[in-house]
């Protein structure tokens, strides 16, 4: 069961991808709303970084009691000047150690925060020197920072103080570990953090979208639910039906998708159906004119990239690429992250679409970046998960229980999505497809040929690109990227 705390307690507060951080219970301002979810959720300081969050119960542990764990733990500057500012302030009085009530509260509430009316926020002075703000931790809306800017989920104006905000400005100490003993969330992603995907105000554009496979269906969706007008089209018009019941309508061709529509987004397989989708008969450019606007999010190669650019833009349309990091599940969540490249101006324009479908989008400048981008991206992840195959099948023949592996894993700094759902995957051989693996040695292949055109050496991902081959040919291109692990353990 959670520990309870009262309202000036000093503890140490666990966010998704943080450290634990010294922190005070504090009361949110009346329209600070609580997320939403069954557990118990305190709203808490940030000592250093002047930030507030909504943190879960589970993941607050009293400060002097854990104090020695964490410092020993963690080694960074930032991190002893905040533990610094809270011993200062338990010198003067002005905070609880155990759990104690506050001496400035006369009547404080014990346990989590409930929706009362009566409960005011307390009165925190920030420092006087500005944040610094680090654009790649913290989401913007709509703000230029050049040469890269980022949209992520964000509470509005009116559920949200302008003390309070949620994601935290600091960056990450390089030496800080990871390993706490803190029982953190399976479930816990951003949006628990940030905000609720009920808070985006969908853009007043008609939207449409062409592909619906493994990611599109996913995407649409989450866009219907925020409230956008959403037309669609795919190759297989069956898998429009539950899209339609959900409350899409249909196009009967491409080009009258992109005809009815102000914004366009395409997500297909690979250069080739980018190619036929815009270029062939009935396709995207048929019905592309001043005021169309055409988003690719497919991932493919930077020729075809620049070469769909060059022919929407001669058209008087505008143009963005942005392909997406993720797989199913973060397509169905809405938390996939989008690395985009083109028309500023469209990159703006598509912000209720980008909170809709993921998690954060980042702006990367001229088209060919956010591809780019992409394929860096998807070869770590190749080459990392040929690796991880590879351990596994030598720990299989050395005789060791790979559940045992496995939890070994998860205890470790290799503990992260990808361990955890694909080693079950390899543990049970269970390879229905979340990313499937012929699209993986598809992004190999073509991160590999960039590295050709720059002359840039990349013998692990070359040779990890020879393992997912050989899988295909083994029959598994269909199959999740997990299934590499069957050209190992042979």
């Amino acid at each position: 069961m959670a520990a309870q705390f009262n309202i000036g307690d000093i503890v140490w507060a666990k966010l998704s991808s943080f450290p634990p951080w010294p922190s005070k219970i504090v009361r949110p301002k009346k329209d600070i709303k609580k997320p939403k979810g069954k557990k118990p959720v305190y709203f808490v300081f940030f000592y250093g970084t002047e930030d507030h969050a909504w943190v879960k119960a589970e993941n607050l542990k009293p400060f002097e009691e854990y104090k020695d764990q964490m410092i020993k733990a963690n080694k960074g500057k930032r991190f002893h000047q905040a533990v610094e500012a809270v011993e200062a302030v338990l010198r003067k009085g002005g905070g609880a150690k155990r759990g104690r009530p506050p001496k400035h509260s006369a009547s404080p509430k014990s346990g989590p925060y409930r929706d009362t009316d009566d409960i005011d926020h307390e009165e925190v002075v920030p420092s006087s020197k500005p944040v610094q703000k680090t654009y790649s931790r913290e989401p913007l809306l709509g703000k230029t920072v050049s040469p890269s800017t980022s949209i992520g989920l964000k509470r509005p104006p009116e559920s949200l103080g302008a003390e309070a905000s949620i994601i935290l400005k600091r960056p990450r100490e390089d030496n800080e570990s990871d390993l706490y003993n803190f029982d953190e969330s399976e479930h816990e992603t951003e949006s628990d953090i940030v905000t609720s995907k009920d808070d985006i105000t969908p853009t007043c554009l008609k939207i449409g979208f062409l592909g619906l496979g493994i990611m599109g269906s996913g995407m649409v969706r989450n866009l219907i639910k925020t409230g956008h007008s959403v037309m669609v089209w795919n190759r297989t018009p069956m898998k429009c039906r539950d899209l339609v019941q959900a409350g899409a309508s249909v196009g009967g061709t491409v080009n009258e998708v992109v005809a009815a529509c102000d914004i366009t987004f395409g997500c297909v397989a690979d250069p080739n159906a980018v190619r036929d989708l815009v270029f062939g008969t009935s396709g995207v450019l048929q019905s592309i004119r001043p005021g169309k606007a055409y988003v690719e999010m497919s991932t493919i190669d930077v020729e075809t990239v620049q070469d769909v650019a060059e022919s929407i833009e001669s058209r008087g349309g505008r143009f963005l690429e942005a392909p997406v990091i993720g797989t199913r599940k973060p397509a169905e969540d809405g938390m996939l992250v989008i690395v985009a490249g083109g028309d500023r101006s469209l990159f703006d324009d598509c912000e209720s679409c980008f909170l809709a479908m993921g998690k954060k989008a980042f702006y990367l400048g001229e088209i060919g970046s956010g591809t780019r981008m992409k394929l860096v991206a998807n070869m770590v992840l190749g080459s990392v998960m040929a690796g991880y195959a590879e351990g596994m099948s030598l720990a299989e023949r050395a005789g060791l229980d790979l559940q045992t592996v496995l939890d070994v894993f998860k205890e470790g700094p290799l503990n992260c999505a990808a361990v955890r759902s694909k080693g079950d995957a390899i543990l049970h051989s269970r390879f229905e497809p979340s990313f499937p693996l012929k699209h993986q040695q598809k992004d190999m292949r073509l991160a590999l040929a960039l590295g050709d055109e720059l002359k840039q050496s990349l013998p692990v991902a070359a040779a990890a690109n020879e393992m997912f081959k050989r899988a295909i040919s083994l029959g598994n291109g269909d199959n999740d990227m997990s299934s590499v692990y069957r050209a190992t353990a042979l």
